[in-house]
């Protein structure tokens, strides 16, 4: 009978290892077109990067000070974020949200599409606002239609479609067309 408990602990042990190893998210990682995307955006005049930019806890800089958590924009914390292919072309477009304090206040949050270039190189898609941690209000969302073969998408603020830049052959953005109705913000508010 001894053996044959410890042959059962011997076979079990393995398997509830091979689940739990499964299991493991890596909860200190985002994906490298987010990371990418959010050190391109910090390299740009836009005022969020720019705020990004500012040491708002001046001497005591860090998460470690005496009045708590720090003031500065801290991605693990101030950032949702959400990468698609909008236009099938296998390059990421990459949603970023900004629910940081600082920036927000009690209105809704400033997002950017980031979009990668042929070239390799990140741009500025558009600007968009969104409740997005309120699911209730908030939550980008993708839809069937499409401008110029782009899928166009909607926040809680207004619907967005794609059009091409002046003067740049290839080049699209993003642009409102249209505030969310209120009909449609309060069913989903229900």
């Amino acid at each position: 009978m001894k053996r044959l408990a410890v042959t059962v602990c011997l076979v079990v042990i393995p398997s509830l290892a091979a689940i739990s190893a499964e299991r493991r998210l890596p909860w200190d990682q985002m994906p490298a077109a987010v990371s990418e995307a959010l050190h391109a955006l910090r390299q740009t005049d836009h005022w969020l990067a720019e705020a990004m930019a500012e040491n708002l806890d001046g001497d005591r800089q860090g998460l470690n000070n005496e009045t708590g958590r720090s003031f500065n924009f801290d991605a693990s914390r101030h950032l949702l974020y959400s990468v698609s292919d909008l236009n099938g072309d296998g390059r990421p477009k990459v949603f970023l949200l900004f629910p940081w304090p600082y920036v927000r206040g009690n209105q809704q949050a400033a997002g950017i599409v980031m979009i990668l270039t042929r070239r390799d190189e990140w741009r500025i898609g558009c600007e968009f606002y969104d409740w997005g941690d309120d699911s209730r209000r908030g939550g980008i969302r993708l839809l069937d239609t499409r401008s110029h073969g782009w899928r166009n998408f909607r926040t809680s603020d207004a619907f967005f479609v794609w059009r091409p830049v002046a003067d740049q052959p290839g080049v699209m953005e993003c642009v409102p067309t249209a505030p969310v109705p209120a009909r449609r913000q309060g069913r989903a508010a229900r």
